[in-house]
């Protein structure tokens, strides 16, 4: 059950990349959001806190992209 948490947040990721690439960065971002928090549970449950911190660093750079782009 857990390593399905992993390869689902791994899916999330990818598609934030998609939509990056499509040039629509707020759901790139909010994607890339809901993935890393799907990292963040995975990373907890398994102990890889090195990978939590980084999940959560990635949480906020994305929180301060859309603060930005909704300035803009």
């Amino acid at each position: 059950m857990i390593e399905i948490l992993g390869w689902l947040s791994t899916a999330i990721v990818l598609v934030g990349f998609v939509f990056n690439a499509k040039g629509r960065y707020t759901w790139a971002m909010i994607t890339w959001i809901v993935g890393d928090v799907g990292w963040i549970t995975y990373d907890f449950l398994i102990n890889n806190f090195s990978h939590l911190t980084l999940s959560l660093v990635i949480i906020a750079i994305n929180v301060y992209g859309i603060i930005n782009l909704k300035k803009q």
